[in-house]
């Protein structure tokens, strides 16, 4: 069985689920009755943790091709 940690795909499908998702909080949220700054902040969080998605997506890519 393989490791799920090791399949790029995986990291690259999860990072663009978080750009997804923060961009939903951040235009979704305060309509349905959310404070706007407290929804951005949520949003700017979700977000960030995109790049270190990606970033072990490379290091997969990088570490099956040794």
């Amino acid at each position: 069985m393989a490791n799920p940690k090791a399949n790029p795909k995986r990291w690259y499908l999860v990072m663009f689920f978080c750009i997804i998702m923060s961009f939903l909080v951040f235009m979704i949220a305060p309509r349905i009755g959310y404070e706007a700054s407290t929804a951005h902040d949520i949003a700017i969080m979700i977000g960030l943790w995109a790049p270190v998605l990606g970033i072990m997506g490379v290091r997969a890519e990088a570490l099956s091709k040794q």
